[in-house]
């Protein structure tokens, strides 16, 4: 006769010592952190390469231990290597960025003719320093000539105002006829203020790879 009492006993006590297994919540918390981390290191990894600006890792010694595809670009296009767009002060830069005398620091540096603009940041959880790189040439060319064209354009207002005043030094009375000598020298001062304006416009106005002046 089968003691159905006894098999619901062994039943029982298999559940409770399967239910008590080693797997527990702790072992699965501490896989889930390490997972997180993991994910965590994949995304900063896909941040650093995929970034499109040029991107230079360094340890404390400032030494380059790493560079995203775009810094090889931008490498490979100036002829350099990666030391030679770093500053004559870069590794105290790491150093104070690292012992956070400075968390951020930027300079601007000049490599065969292409300027650039250099941005330290550290991160000293892990005892690294990121240099992101922004290339500033085409920038700075145009700033260059906008000043260019603004001091032109104050000169010629200089002129002008000079010229208006030797003309209204020179306007005659209203009493007094104008003798025809003296109308043919109203008529070029007019003239040579109108070409004076003229020429200012153009200043103003002319597309940066064009000569002020031309229309």
């Amino acid at each position: 006769m089968v003691n159905k009492k006894a098999q619901m006993v062994d039943w029982q006590t298999q559940f409770s010592d399967q239910s008590i297994a080693p797997t527990s919540l702790n072992a699965h918390s501490c896989l889930n952190k390490r997972d997180y981390a993991d994910a965590d290191i994949i995304r900063l990894s896909a941040f650093i390469r995929d970034n499109p600006n040029p991107i230079l890792a360094f340890n404390p010694n400032g030494e380059v231990i790493r560079t995203n595809p775009a810094a090889v670009r931008l490498l490979k296009r100036l002829h350099v290597e990666p030391w030679a767009i770093l500053p004559a002060e870069h590794s105290h830069i790491v150093m104070a960025c690292l012992t956070s005398q400075q968390m951020d620091h930027t300079i601007e540096v000049t490599v065969n003719n292409h300027m650039l603009a250099l941005t330290y940041h550290s991160l000293p959880a892990f005892k690294l320093v990121y240099l992101y790189v922004i290339e500033l040439t085409d920038y700075r060319q145009a700033e260059a000539e906008l000043l260019r064209i603004a001091a032109k354009t104050v000169d010629l207002a200089k002129q002008a105002v000079l010229q208006l005043q030797a003309f209204r030094n020179a306007m005659p009375q209203t009493t007094v006829a104008i003798a025809p000598s003296s109308q043919t020298e109203i008529s070029n001062a007019y003239a040579a203020l109108a070409d004076l304006f003229v020429s200012m416009d153009g200043c103003m106005f002319a597309s940066a790879g064009g000569e002020p002046g031309s229309k």
